[in-house]
């Protein structure tokens, strides 16, 4: 339910609230509307986790959400010593709640069944509006730039995991491809590193592989601001996807922690903090690509619009229109017929960047591989 509710807020960017205690009228349940473009939902503020935060015109705006029989994340009380405008909205029984109009009348037009938890020093529309280009995350004071850790899972990532739980194995596949913006007979070596207790998950290590490093790397490298990961987060993530028996949480924590480490040796991640309860690691966002010289086509070597657009931004490589139709003509399951070096040397001339960069590229699209040449391997292709 409080997903739903989620949901719903930040979908909708809108919500009548009644107005603050001392307002003209406030006694009669007049209504303001309050509307936003930005939000979060699940974020911390001062490391108190709250149900919702919007960035509306005026200000910043907390919504919290309470549902009966369920027990509050946290007191109420911690939330209004933030000192942010919160807004606490009591929904029904969930067996009063028949579908989503029900719940979008009581989330976003009932004003009887909202109570303000803190309504500021003064009416949240006179609050001082905060410059578009600021918002990246909410940014008041007490709030840290990244998610302070936490035991705290977010019900919105709570239900899309169990959603993936709960897809047949093929249907994994689909979601695992488009995560990593690859089919499965094109992911990098990266998601194919052989660990211990690898098979604790009760999948392919391919599979549990290629889900930890599309969610946690691939994004923040190409992200401009610095990434952590760290192992417990990680392994929270995986152990709310996949099965994982009781008796074998040790070796979970195992597999995960080797994984990371492989992925360290290959330059995908530098050590930060190793602290063996709780290591850390940044995400590399610029990787040292092989040389050149040990690099080989693959034999049928495929490149569509999609995987070029994304991989271009990735190795930071500004493609001209002239030039995206000879690039897909050159790999429609071909490759050109000069070495990889000559190749990325004449790439680099056109795309007026190093060669470095466009190794990466042809890297990140498998389209080269390290060592003698090969077809894509069938038991990649046949990963289910």
């Amino acid at each position: 339910m409080r997903a739903a509710a989620q949901h719903v807020l930040l979908d909708s960017r809108f919500i009548k609230v009644p107005l603050p205690a001392g307002e003209p009228g406030a006694r009669r349940f007049q209504s303001l509307l309050i509307q936003w473009t930005d939000s979060i939902a699940d974020f911390e503020v001062g490391h108190v986790p709250i149900d919702f935060l919007a960035e509306t015109a005026h200000g910043q705006l907390i919504v919290e959400i309470a549902i009966p029989g369920l027990p509050r994340t946290v007191p109420l009380e911690r939330v209004e010593k933030l000192e942010v405008p919160a807004l606490v909205v009591s929904l029904p029984h969930p067996a009063r709640i028949h579908g989503w109009a029900d719940l979008r009348q009581c989330l976003l037009h009932s004003v009887e069944n909202k109570s303000w938890l803190f309504a500021g020093e003064k009416d949240v529309r006179c609050s001082p509006p905060l410059p578009g280009e600021e918002w990246h995350a909410p940014a008041m004071a007490g709030v840290a730039e990244k998610r302070a850790p936490s035991s705290w899972t977010s019900p919105l990532v709570f239900a899309d995991n169990s959603f993936y739980r709960l897809l047949n194995r093929a249907e994994q596949l689909g979601v695992l491809q488009t995560q990593m913006a690859l089919s499965c007979d094109q992911w990098p070596a990266d998601v194919d590193i052989e660990v211990r207790e690898e098979d604790v998950f009760a999948v392919d290590r391919r599979v549990w592989q290629a889900d930890a490093f599309g969610h946690f790397v691939l994004p923040a490298s190409t992200d401009s601001a610095v990434r952590e990961v760290a192992l417990s987060d990680v392994l929270r993530y995986l152990s709310e996807r996949y099965w994982v028996d009781p008796d074998r949480e040790k070796a979970a924590r195992m597999a995960v922690f080797y994984y990371l480490q492989g992925l360290v040796e290959r330059g995908a991640l530098l050590p930060f903090i190793g602290n063996i309860e709780e290591p850390t690691y940044l995400v590399a966002t610029c990787r040292p690509p092989a040389a050149a010289d040990n690099l080989t086509w693959v034999v049928n070597a495929t490149l569509t619009a999609s995987q070029l657009r994304v991989l271009s931004v990735r190795a930071g490589l500004k493609v001209p229109i002239e030039l995206v139709q000879e690039l897909l003509e050159s790999f429609d399951d071909c490759h050109p017929g000069v070495p990889v070096r000559r190749y990325a040397v004449v790439l680099a001339r056109k795309l007026h960047a190093p060669p470095r960069s466009v190794l990466a590229f042809l890297r990140d699209a498998g389209l080269v591989v390290e060592g003698p040449s090969r077809a894509a391997s069938a038991a990649q292709e046949a990963l289910f």
